[in-house]
């Protein structure tokens, strides 16, 4: 395992292209479109002291699972230093947010693998963001499992769980673009 971390971390990938470890597998896919990044952007934007949002964040949930959340929220001062792994742990994560794709492996994956994945290593709140319908889901780990406990359209606004306890507006979030057949 390893090898093949160290391999990840040492990819020269052409731009467009983005690579998670997830069960032991290099999941290979374009990066996302502006109106699938447009809500992260937002929260990095607006996430008030003492708190941070970082944008495309490698996690270390285990040896052979690494995703790289679209966002997750930190305490400013529990940033790693420099000399720390390229994964954040966990630990230091109050929310982890996603944004669903398009594909249905992708959304799979946003909906229920990472869901079991997250909150098996304990991070407080899972914000999913999907543009498909343009819904937010706000989740509160309960024991070992999230529990939604928020819920609304793009245009309402998201009030994060304490400790967190801000507010984020989502009126600039637009759902995607449905293609037409033809």
């Amino acid at each position: 395992m390893n090898a093949l971390i160290k391999a990840w971390h040492e990819l020269d990938l052409p731009d467009g292209l983005h690579v998670e470890l997830l069960d032991g597998e290099l999941v290979m896919r374009a990066n996302p479109g502006h109106l699938h990044d447009l809500p992260v952007r937002n929260l990095v934007r607006h996430t008030p002291e003492p708190f941070e949002t970082w944008y495309e964040r490698g996690l270390f949930l285990a040896d052979d699972y690494r995703p790289r959340a679209d966002a997750v929220i930190i305490r400013s001062e529990d940033i790693p230093g420099d000399d720390a792994d390229a994964d954040w742990p966990p630990q230091i994560v109050l929310a982890v947010v996603e944004t669903v794709s398009t594909t249905p492996t992708a959304i799979k994956r946003d909906w229920d693998d990472k869901r079991l994945r997250y909150a098996a290593a304990g991070i407080p709140v899972y914000l999913i963001i999907d543009p498909n319908d343009a819904t937010w889901h706000v989740l509160e780990l309960d024991g070992s499992q999230y529990v939604e406990t928020g819920k609304g359209v793009f245009g309402q606004e998201i009030t994060f769980p304490e400790p967190m306890g801000f507010t984020v507006q989502t009126a600039s979030w637009h759902p995607y673009r449905r293609r037409s057949d033809g």
